[in-house]
């Protein structure tokens, strides 16, 4: 029966990699290299030269299989492959398509034309690749590139032949040697089995012994038997005194509860007394002339944030209110949200189709992401009356507003007053300077009628 020529190879593959194996066990140890900087240590984390955007095409295609799809993707994408690339990759190379084509692939996909990784020669290979698939004329190319490199093929398979045969000759001598290490294991072994029979009467003589410290460690025993009849006793009594104990943290887990459940009350009362707050400031009437003036002044500050806003900006309003200002916004056809402290006037806002949240305005400045935000609104009395730190707010400003953005102080009750003191009055100029020390830019006064704003614009 004749041998299978595929099997004969993978089993001389085989005896190459462990002869090469044990050359590598019977090398002298590789001194230990100094310790990498840290910038150089994150650079060889991953094994990826993000620096390098220039290759030959011949360092790319060395590698096989595998191991050239990995030195494809980390060159060329700049990154270790993904299981579904690699997939695709790994079935075009089995249906027979060029290492080129692999490659250029990577590099012309829209992942490689981002990193713009260059590849000397690529181009015209992975061309006559492509041009190869096309229906009839393909094959023609094929042909003229099969005969172009028929006798650089044939020098690489002498080359491959000699290699092989070679490396066949290595993996007979290595043979050799281990059938002769095997011969000399096996004398060791017969010797061992002499050596075996004189431990085993050692082991006799242990086992003797071992019965003598047996007959002490029984002794023993019968006297550590006394000791536990003591320990018993004294463990009746710590679990008495353990029974007492467990009353006296029921006693205070019963406090803790009742503890938790008056928390509770208190913040239930807390809630309830700030929806009636919110319910009272909600039912106070505007006069008319008020309400007209409010709406006069607040469609000219409207109109002069809309002026310098670039298109479709975004716009955040803390302390909207009923949402009157966010209506002036919408009609000058700035794209405004806001964040409102009343639930009362919430819902109202809302009701009429107000872009407005409940919420704390910091809190909402906070989520904002970095440069977000073309404009920012803020209701100066909002401020005043709340524990919120302007300084901490205006921080948060100028990291939400991108550069160039603007933001408007709407000062409604002329000065304010601080919360926790009773002298510190906030008048449009304290207001201005206040805005200017945060970092703010070009503060210009809107003086309307019954109020003033501020704008001020972020460098």
């Amino acid at each position: 029966m004749s041998s299978n020529p595929q099997h004969d190879y993978l089993e001389r593959v085989k005896a190459e990699i462990r002869a090469e194996a044990d050359c590598a066990r019977e090398r002298d140890r590789v001194p230990r290299a100094e310790a990498l900087a840290p910038a150089q240590a994150r650079a060889c984390d991953d094994g990826i030269d993000r620096e390098c955007l220039d290759y030959a095409i011949g360092e790319l295609t060395d590698a096989h299989y595998s191991a050239f799809l990995d030195l494809a993707f980390r060159a060329l994408l700049k990154r270790p492959p993904d299981d579904v690339g690699s997939e695709t990759q790994v079935r075009l190379l089995a249906a027979g398509a060029s290492k080129a084509e692999i490659l250029g692939n990577l590099r012309w996909s829209p992942e490689g034309r981002r990193i713009g990784t260059r590849v000397r020669g690529l181009l015209p290979r992975y061309a006559l690749a492509k041009l190869a698939r096309v229906p009839l004329l393909g094959y023609f190319v094929d042909w003229g590139i099969a005969l172009a490199g028929l006798p650089i093929l044939l020098r690489h398979q002498r080359a491959a032949d000699t290699s092989v045969a070679a490396r066949f000759a290595a993996a007979t001598d290595a043979q050799r040697e281990h059938d002769r290490r095997l011969e000399e294991f096996r004398i060791g072994l017969a010797a061992l089995g002499v050596e075996h029979d004189r431990h085993f009467e050692a082991i006799g003589d242990d086992i003797r012994r071992a019965l003598l410290r047996l007959d002490s460690l029984e002794q023993r025993a019968q006297a550590l038997e006394g000791r536990t009849t003591t320990l018993e006793q004294v463990s009746a009594t710590s679990a008495r005194e353990l029974i007492d104990q467990r009353h006296h943290v029921l006693t205070a887990n019963h406090w803790v509860v009742s503890l938790q459940r008056n928390l509770a009350e208190l913040e239930d009362a807390a809630n309830a007394q700030r929806a009636r707050t919110d319910q009272l400031t909600a039912t106070i009437k505007e006069p008319a002339a008020e309400s007209a003036s409010r709406s006069a002044r607040h469609a000219g500050w409207a109109g002069e944030l809309a002026t310098r806003l670039p298109a479709a900006s975004a716009v955040l309003d803390l302390g909207s209110g009923d949402g009157a200002w966010l209506d002036a916004l919408s009609a000058r056809g700035v794209a405004a949200r806001g964040v409102e402290t009343n639930s009362v006037l919430v819902a109202r806002a809302q009701a009429r189709g107000a872009q407005i949240a409940l919420g704390d305005p910091l809190g909402a400045l906070t989520r904002c992401a970095d440069a977000s935000l073309g404009g920012l609104v803020v209701a100066a009395h909002t401020l005043a009356a709340s524990d919120t730190d302007i300084a901490e707010l205006l921080a948060h400003a100028q990291r939400a507003l991108k550069p160039e953005g603007y933001l408007l102080l709407r000062l409604e009750q002329g000065a304010t007053r601080l919360v926790g003191t009773s002298s510190a009055m906030l008048d449009a100029a304290h207001w201005a300077a206040i805005l200017r020390g945060a970092g703010f830019d070009a503060v210009s006064e809107l003086v309307a009628t019954s109020g003033t704003a501020l704008l001020a614009r972020r460098p």
